[in-house]
């Protein structure tokens, strides 16, 4: 029998069910989570995009995203197309300072999303000034999408570069602000890891030309992409820990690029059944609300994924790690990154199987008694 693992406020349960692989079990739907992003006014924060389709995976989109800078010759029409209320409910009155070039527009350096020599989409990019070392391990960005391109991918491929822009910079937080009606564009970074971090209640009054007046939040969220940081108990520093034991030249992700390929090649290595169905694999990892990977050399050795509701559960669809590299805290690695982002909810659930109970033991989970499951053996791609 295999056991069903759940942290339930704060405390883990596992539960025998079920036969081997029942990890990879076709997970409960799952009703996406809204959620919105911290605190700068909203004539700055401009609606992030739609809310793509959930991908981890690629899809063979002609969208090409450069890092280009102000003067590059295609923002004057980006922003000339970008209708003036983009980041406010539908019907808002604006303001006078709405009609003024935002801090959006006003960017040294963006990253664009280009089709055909066309800017589509953009994420401004807004580091802490010079000298300010208490900062400087900050950027902040907004980002907007053209809305006639809004729903195809352009937000998730810019936050996916933002994300390595960040890194390969040297940035540690990264952090933006919008306003809590903006379901897509919360739903969009929710995806990426960000943290709702601060709410500033009714910070914004808004008027529309069918007579309603009334107020809303502002929300900031961020994401921390530095060193693991701790605190001791009854101490209000954070420190670095500046290294990780067992991670060795492993290079974590989240949401990166994923190759079905590579996918199935990790699935066939776990002799994991699922790799005799590629379009499987690949719509189960893409629908993912996040997927931590590891590589070694570029090889993926590891991966993890999970869907949540964000509000009470996380649910953990997989967790693999090739069988030549197992011992090494991989997997205790993904783990603590896949949930880390979610520790606040009420209870966290994965399915396993009796050779891993151990492994999750020394995580905290504990046994469970009361699991229903349903089997649906996958269809022939033939």
């Amino acid at each position: 029998m295999a056991p069903a693992a759940v942290l339930f406020g704060g405390w883990r349960w596992l539960d025998y069910l079920g036969d081997k692989g029942i990890s990879g079990l076709r997970s409960p739907p799952r009703h996406a989570p809204r959620m919105h992003l911290p605190g700068s006014p909203p004539g700055t924060a401009r609606a992030a995009g739609s809310s793509p389709p959930r991908n981890t995976l690629p899809d063979k989109q002609l969208i090409e995203v450069e890092l280009i800078g102000r003067g590059h010759e295609g923002l004057p029409a980006f922003f000339e197309a970008l209708p003036k209320e983009s980041g406010w409910p539908p019907d808002t009155v604006l303001s006078l300072t709405d009609r003024e070039p935002t801090e959006f527009e006003r960017a040294e350096r963006y990253l664009a999303a280009l089709t055909e020599g066309q800017i589509v989409g953009a994420l401004s990019l807004h580091p802490a000034a010079a000298g300010n070392y208490h900062r400087m391990h900050n950027l902040h960005f907004h980002i907007d999408v053209l809305p006639s391109w809004q729903g195809k991918g352009v937000g998730t491929a810019l936050m996916r570069r933002l994300i390595e822009h960040a890194r390969a910079e040297g940035f540690w937080r990264i952090y933006l602000g919008t306003l809590s009606w903006n379901q897509r564009a919360l739903e969009l970074f929710g995806r990426f890891g960000f943290r709702v971090e601060g709410l500033s209640r009714a910070a914004y009054r808004v008027k529309t030309r069918g007579g309603e007046d009334y107020f809303l939040d502002g929300i900031g969220m961020a994401l921390w992409i530095g060193p693991r940081l701790e605190v001791k108990p009854g101490d209000w520093k954070l420190t670095a820990q500046w290294s990780e034991p067992g991670t060795g030249q492993v290079a974590y992700a989240q949401d990166g690029e994923l190759l079905t390929e590579e996918l199935v090649a990790l699935h066939a290595a776990m002799g994991d059944l699922r790799h005799r169905f590629p379009r499987l694999v690949k719509a189960a990892w893409r629908q993912s609300d996040l997927v931590v990977t590891a590589r070694l050399g570029g090889r993926l050795v590891g991966a993890a994924r999970a869907i949540s509701d964000r509000a009470s559960t996380l649910f953990v669809c997989d967790l693999m790690v090739h069988p030549e590299l197992r011992g090494q805290g991989i997997g205790s690695e993904l783990m603590r990154r896949l949930v880390g982002p979610y520790a606040g909810l009420y209870q966290i659930v994965l399915l396993t199987d009796p050779e891993t109970m151990p492994f999750f033991e020394h995580l905290g989970y504990m046994s469970w008694e009361y699991t229903a499951l349903q089997l649906n053996p996958p269809r022939s791609e033939a």
